[in-house]
């Protein structure tokens, strides 16, 4: 990529930079499933605050906001005079770590070719579907190539924007560029990261809480969109461009939701067996550049015998159970957390939120989900992930009152566990906490803690990873 290094440019960062430091609490950008836009994951991530402290405030321009509004605009004169007359600038620059022509900041992607299967076309065109989803909150025409990780992340935010009366119009959406960001094996998977760059339109509009609705024109970003396919998936298969079974041939049935499965033989056609599936979604900022796993080896041996199991796949699942646990912080059902929580993490959840009272999520965009260790500890393996989000609470009723001023981020750790016996075999194709493990029995109650079929515990540490701490 070419290295920008013009002074223009170094002055606008600084600007950029300076807009940030003075007035972010004043613009809550707008996302989807976890950045910048829809589709991504994170938000206007703001720092400060978090999930246990209160917020409080509103939005409104005060004259401590306008102060600081003029004062960035003095420094970013300043700052353009001294890029004129002088090198000063460059120490000023400096200082917000763009004081050289290295390439530390720059977007992570490659010249590597894509793997088979994956193309710039194919990608382009999920992107442009996942928009097209994301502004009519309804997944069905993609369900069959998103991961239940992925589905969840948007079916949680379509809720809570429901509940706020809330719809995000996207127009004059345009992919600047496409390419290879990252490639490799995951156990029995192949991975690909690819980054996405891109302009759009971009506005939140509520009918029932008008004085929320927000605008942005013009705005730029760039997504890593993370794809996943199986080692021995089958060849010249098409989720993409084709509204038929892969495995049978019968048409889809529309009314696919949290269960990807065709209603004429029963195949899951999420399960990367057949093409490549969308997994995850990450903005520039959180994006590490593929970084791998320490420990993945000896992970991975313990792993061998369960042909399903990827670190990716796994941080999927720990995104589905995440966006779950803040659907019931919100409102949902307390017995959702029976599906797969243990007693006691579920006791822990359901204090939390009876500390926090009552709210609604405005936003929430989980940005970030990494496998970082594991142990053996109680004859389980003890997966151990570290996971970031962004949100902005309100309370509604007649008129919406916001709990927290502006977009908070938050750093989570979450504890999913299984029995290392239950390793020793293949884990069975399953949706996460809506299909019984056992017979695969779909639960058409969100609140089933037995399957209405044939009368398993859903929470078993011998058939599905069960939540064992949640901080």
């Amino acid at each position: 990529m070419k290295k920008p290094n013009n002074s223009a440019n170094k002055t606008y960062v600084a600007f950029s930079a300076i807009c940030f430091l003075f007035y972010q609490n004043i613009f809550a950008r707008a996302g989807g499933g976890g950045g910048g836009h829809s589709g991504g994951g994170g938000g206007h991530s703001s720092g400060g605050g978090g999930f246990y402290s209160g917020g409080g405030g509103g939005g409104s321009l005060n004259g401590g906001t306008i102060a600081l509004i003029v004062i960035g605009i003095i420094l970013y004169l300043i700052i353009t005079y001294y890029m004129k007359k002088n090198k000063k600038g460059a120490a000023i620059l400096s200082a917000f770590g763009e004081g050289d022509d290295s390439d530390s900041a720059a977007p992570v992607v490659s010249n590597m070719p894509f793997p088979e299967g994956l193309d710039k076309e194919k990608v382009s065109s999920s992107f442009l579907s996942i928009q097209d989803a994301w502004q009519a909150k309804d997944l069905k025409k993609v369900r069959k190539w998103i991961s239940d990780g992925v589905y969840q992340r948007f079916n949680a935010q379509f809720a809570m924007m429901n509940k706020l009366g809330q719809v995000n119009k996207l127009t004059n959406i345009r992919i600047d560029s496409v390419a290879l960001a990252n490639a490799g094996a995951d156990g029995p998977y192949q991975t690909a990261d690819v980054a996405v760059s891109f302009t759009m339109d971009d506005e939140f509009i509520s009918d029932k809480y008008p004085s929320f609705n927000q605008k942005f024109r013009g705005e730029s970003a760039m997504e890593y969109w993370t794809f996943i396919k199986r080692n021995d998936a089958q060849a010249n298969k098409n989720l993409y461009n084709n509204n038929n079974c892969p495995n049978c041939g019968s048409p889809f049935d529309t009314t696919m939701g949290e269960i990807s499965r065709c209603g004429a033989c029963g195949t899951l056609t999420n399960n990367a067996s057949f093409d490549w599936v969308l997994s995850e979604i990450t903005q520039q900022d959180d994006y590490d550049g593929g970084a791998n796993f320490s420990k993945r080896a000896e992970l991975h041996e313990l792993t061998k015998n369960d042909s399903l199991f990827s670190i990716q796949r796994i941080e999927d699942v720990a995104s589905n159970v995440f966006m779950q646990i803040m659907e019931v912080m919100s409102g949902e059902p307390e017995k959702k957390l029976a599906r797969f929580a243990d007693e006691e993490t579920k006791q822990e959840i359901l204090k939390t939120k009876k500390e926090q009272g009552n709210f609604i999520f405005d936003r929430l965009y989980l940005n970030d989900v990494d496998l970082i260790d594991f142990n053996t500890a109680n004859e389980r393996l003890n997966l151990i992930f570290s996971m970031k989000a962004t949100y902005q609470r309100v309370q509604a009723g007649e008129k919406l009152k916001l709990i927290d001023s502006d977009m908070i981020t938050r750093n989570y750790t979450m504890v999913l566990s299984k029995n290392l016996k239950a390793l020793q075999t293949a884990e069975k194709e399953t949706v996460f906490s809506y299909e019984c493990a056992t017979c695969a029995g779909p639960f058409t109650d969100t609140t089933n803690d037995v399957c209405p079929y044939c009368g398993a515990a859903v929470v078993d540490f011998n058939k599905n990873w069960v939540l064992t701490s949640f901080k």
